[in-house]
């Protein structure tokens, strides 16, 4: 299963790549899968589970913010986007790799908690509620859709990125919770308060082949 390091794309370029990747694949039963590892400027996407009540401004307005808006196919509701934001899109035949549903997403909660812990910071599931949390904040989100038994989307985990775009929305619908990234965590939780030792580059590749890892092995 390749790796394919994109930088920072529009998400709609993104998106196209994402679909023509699951196209090909879906055709070929023993194509082998790929990894899109990307970031995305301000983007707010929003899933099948459309909850307009989570957007804080209509989604015509972010445009003027600077913001883009895309409307997807993905499970869930409102998610944000914004570079310092690692995304990972994997898109593999999930029979092929003998995942279900259900292990594929505790795969990707793994590797999005493992990574933490690499970098001295503990994230956990919460029980109700999916994703990776540190504390009462969001560290890390999934949104995933399987079609032809082909996965596509992915997941969103937070490392430098401002958390500015997160303001346009109720993050994950919860009311009283927030969003943190993995530099604020070691500043905040972390041993070595006095420098921020977060690598964006380090922290990509090592989530990446750890997402890699889980799902080949």
């Amino acid at each position: 299963m390749e790796i394919k390091y994109l930088g920072l794309l529009p998400y709609g370029d993104a998106l196209g790549l994402m679909e023509s990747f699951h196209s090909e694949i879906s055709k070929n039963s023993n194509q082998e899968g790929v990894i899109l590892v990307v970031q995305h400027p301000p983007t707010v996407t929003m899933g099948k589970r459309e909850l307009l009540d989570d957007m804080l401004i209509p989604p015509e307005q972010l445009k003027y913010k600077g913001v883009a808006y895309h409307k997807i196919d993905r499970g869930g509701s409102v998610t944000v986007h914004e570079p310092g934001q690692i995304v990972i899109y994997p898109i593999f035949h999930i029979d092929k790799y003998r995942h279900t549903v259900r292990s594929y997403v505790n795969s990707l909660e793994e590797a999005m908690i493992e990574t933490a812990a690499h970098f001295g910071i503990i994230a956990n599931r919460d029980e109700i509620n999916p994703g990776v949390w540190v504390g009462q904040n969001k560290i890390g989100a999934i949104g995933i859709r399987i079609k032809d038994k082909v996965t596509k989307h992915g997941i969103a985990f937070n490392v430098t990125n401002s958390l500015e775009t997160f303001s346009n929305i109720i993050p994950c619908g919860l009311k009283g919770r927030g969003v943190i990234n993995l530099e604020m965590a070691v500043r905040e939780l972390g041993d070595k308060k006095d420098s921020v030792l977060v690598d964006y580059q380090e922290v990509e590749q090592y989530l990446a082949e750890k997402i890699k890892g889980k799902l080949i092995s």
